[in-house]
């Protein structure tokens, strides 16, 4: 269905409930330094408990296609709010381990259905371009979390103010929902069509794209363990960490937008590389121990990471025929995943053993291995 059919009111919903989607996702990062001193965790429980919130996500997405054959869309929406509005409870009223567990647990499954839900929902009714606006919304939801954990955290360190900011902000989307679940009266089912392609071996060639995001968990482990690099490496306040996080989700959520409008006047080629120099100068000042220049390059590296992760979806299409490129984008998904669950656990490991003196040099090499991926898939030449 075209756009035409769906009323600017509900776009508008829609854009409100990807924004709740980000607004849970800085809180381990920009908090954590604050976290861990509540519960007496090590520096690398961030990476299991991560884990566990993402292996959950994960798990939604193979639980939504047998709820979506008997459940309407709303009370998909409804419930995965719900989920994540309790599991944000758990996580401001806890002070064990097991109470972070449910609430990594509960965070984890409501966000990847609510994901899906509005992902699946979108892909039925919006233009390309609506799309790309609804996921710079959530770039806002993490963006706006991020700044009321720097407030929550100035002076007295109460992290969990800023856990029942975001729970209240949680629980006013949920009443806006649940007010307009009228307008998401349909089956949440996806109708696929089956297609008869024959299946072709792929070659080592067709995985550089899904291994160029696989390690394109940089902008998870960036998130996760910017603030905590700042706290315990400069000694900074944690206060400032979490607001160099801030910046950084800033960085991204702006460069989103922005890159939405060069495309309209710029190769994708020329985006690619012009974003790669603005991610190696922001990892280059990631060495340098100023707070201002610490700011600089968290907004670099948002703005230099923001257009990798959609351009590079695109670009499987540009490279091969449509039944290639639908296996590679699958595979894509899949290896995005398998590294943001795999890497923040040894690299919280390398951290808790050897000190985040070792962050700014992980980061570049991970920067120039992305930039190499990058430069070897853009030489490729598109299918006629």
């Amino acid at each position: 269905m075209s756009t035409r059919r769906i009323s600017t009111f509900l776009i508008f919903i829609v854009f409100i409930i990807y924004i709740s989607l980000g607004l849970p996702d800085s809180i381990m990062g920009s908090a954590w330094p604050a976290i861990r001193q509540t519960y007496s965790y090590p520096v690398d429980m961030i990476g299991i408990l991560g884990a566990i919130q993402l292996g959950f996500s994960f798990s939604s997405t193979l639980v939504y296609p047998k709820l979506a054959r008997h459940w309407t869309l709303d009370k998909f929406i409804i419930f995965s709010t719900i989920l994540t509005v309790v599991g944000l409870i758990a996580l401001g009223a806890g002070k064990t381990f097991w109470p972070m567990f449910i609430s990594c647990v509960l965070l984890g499954f409501g966000q990847g259905s609510v994901d899906i839900a509005i992902n699946d929902f979108s892909a039925k009714y919006f233009s390309n371009s609506l799309m790309n606006f609804l996921h710079g919304f959530y770039g806002i939801g993490v963006m706006a979390s991020s700044f009321i954990m720097t407030f929550s955290m100035q002076g007295n360190n109460k992290w969990q103010l800023g856990v029942w900011i975001i729970t209240l902000s949680q629980i006013l989307i949920l009443m806006l929902c649940f007010a307009t679940r009228n307008r998401f009266k349909e089956k949440a089912e996806s109708h696929t069509k089956e297609h008869s392609i024959k299946e072709q071996k792929l070659n080592f060639k067709y995985f550089i794209l899904p291994l160029f995001y696989f390690f394109y968990a940089i902008e998870l482990i960036i998130g996760r363990f910017y603030s905590s690099f700042a706290v315990e490496h400069f000694h900074w306040s944690m206060a400032t960490g979490a607001a160099i996080t801030s910046f950084y989700w800033a960085g991204l959520t702006i460069g989103r937008f922005l890159t939405g409008f060069t495309a309209r006047f710029m190769s994708s080629r020329t985006i690619i590389y012009v974003h790669c120099v603005i991610l190696l100068i922001g990892g280059g000042l990631g060495f340098i121990p100023l707070v201002a220049i610490q700011y600089l390059s968290g907004i670099l590296l948002g703005i230099g990471l923001a257009p990798l992760y959609p351009m590079g979806m695109k670009k499987a299409y540009d490279l091969y025929d449509a039944s290639i490129a639908q296996r590679i984008i699958s595979f894509n998904i899949a290896f995005a995943t398998i590294g943001m669950f795999l890497l923040p656990i040894p690299l919280g490991w390398m951290f808790e053993v050897w000190g985040f003196s070792l962050y700014p040099t992980i980061i570049l090499a991970f920067i120039l291995l992305l930039s190499l991926l990058l430069a070897f898939i853009y030489r490729k030449k598109t299918v006629k």
